[in-house]
């Protein structure tokens, strides 16, 4: 029975269905405040208007223009307002990501019950769990990671071409799109991911098609900014940037919020990936993995400090379009502890687990519904109980895990 109700061919869709209408009802709550609601009771069709002009008339928005040609479609062809337009092709194409990430998840021979839990990990993740909330303000992601997902499922089925079109697709939707291709490229040269040993000519055809989103993008801006006379203003842009990094720690709020915008993003995926990395069993393959999610961080998450505002938790999230699809392909075991009776068992009558985990959740509450919430930052949203519970599940890994490895060999 329980087999069967994992190998459901509808079972997929119901799951992400059920997700997205519940993140959608989690952004209409009358007591949260989120770009869909105007005054926690209704639709805020002039507010989603003004990000939809807003992203035609700035030119670093307007040059992404996939996501607000959709919505405007939707508006003139079903008759419907701006509002419900924005609402309508947004959460489409996150459900529509939901099933790609699971399709993806398959094609890297994870089971149908483990690529529903990476695509249940994926939805309840704090940058889609709380996408179109402030200061998260998604926009152009849902369609981005639809085309990264698709992308990455024809570069493990090694369909070079189909590849670099739907990547450059993505690329334009939103250019950090480029940013995965160092990790794409690690991946694509190694021989544990794809298990085969390549002549030179087909690595350099290889190579060459990673290259091409790179040049067809630069061709596709070129062309934006000289057609729109754009050129100097794209260098004063690059130029001011740096105010960003300024504001994101002008003060200790901003700060704070900084801070705990890229630890609700990246702590779990962090601590995990160096846990499990560190195991004497992991497997290479594993940890190929592992490094290609590393490589984007290490690029992605200086950038995203520097040049734009980090309290826009979304940005950080990049790193993880490459460890959601394997997520519990490699941490699974990790995580056994959290779930086996057993371990539970032995962690209540640890007294060193109890301590530990007794200081770590008082640590945790402090921060969470003191310090956080006296700066503001916790006010109409869940941040400060979503932060909460992942450290929850971090101090009991920890207090289960840190005993155990100082005890003395017997």
């Amino acid at each position: 029975m329980f087999y069967r109700f994992f190998s459901h061919r509808f079972l997929p869709y119901w799951v992400a269905i059920s997700a997205t209408l519940s993140i959608l009802c989690i952004h209409m709550l009358p007591a949260v405040d989120s770009m869909l609601n105007e005054n926690n009771v209704k639709i805020s069709h002039v507010f989603l208007q003004s990000q939809i002009d807003y992203h035609k008339e700035l030119p670093p928005f307007a040059r992404r223009p996939f996501t607000t040609l959709l919505i405007d479609g939707a508006t003139k062809n079903l008759g419907i307002r701006a509002g419900h337009s924005f609402i309508l092709i947004n959460f489409l194409l996150m459900f529509a990501s939901g099933i790609l990430l699971y399709l993806l998840s398959i094609q890297l021979k994870a089971s149908r019950k483990t690529a529903l839990a990476n695509m249940l990990l994926y939805f309840s993740s704090f940058s889609i769990l709380f996408a179109f909330f402030p200061p998260v303000f998604s926009y152009d992601e849902p369609l981005q990671y639809c085309l990264i997902f698709a992308s990455l499922t024809l570069f493990f089925k090694q369909r070079w071409k189909w590849f670099a079109i739907l990547f450059t697709l993505s690329a334009i939707t939103r250019e950090t799109s480029l940013i995965l291709l160092p990790a794409l490229a690690y991946l694509a040269f190694n021989d544990q991911v794809f298990n085969n040993g390549e002549p030179g000519r087909k690595k350099a055809k290889k190579l060459a098609y990673l290259l091409v989103p790179v040049l067809a993008y630069l061709v596709y801006l070129g062309i934006f900014l000289w057609t729109n006379k754009l050129v100097g203003h794209a260098q004063n842009e690059m130029a001011s940037r740096y105010s960003c990094f300024l504001e994101n720690f002008e003060n200790r709020k901003n700060t704070i919020e900084s801070i705990t915008s890229l630890y609700a993003v990246l702590a779990l995926p962090v601590y995990l990936t160096l846990f499990h990395y560190k195991e004497k069993g992991a497997k290479k393959r594993d940890k190929d993995f592992i490094k290609a999610f590393w490589i984007t961080a290490m690029i992605n998450t200086p950038i995203v400090i520097l040049t734009a505002f980090a309290r826009e938790s979304r940005l950080f999230a990049l790193p993880l379009l490459l460890l959601w699809p394997v997520f519990f392909q490699l941490f699974a075991n990790d995580l056994t502890p959290l779930f086996s009776k057993n371990s539970l068992r032995n962690w209540i009558k640890s007294k060193t687990s109890l301590l530990v985990f007794a200081g770590l959740t008082l640590g945790n509450f402090l921060f969470c519904f003191k310090l956080y919430a006296d700066l503001g930052l916790g006010a109409n949203n869940f941040y400060q109980e979503y932060l909460f519970v992942l450290n929850l599940v971090l101090s009991y890994h920890v207090s289960y895990v840190l005993p155990k490895r100082k005890a003395p060999e017997k």
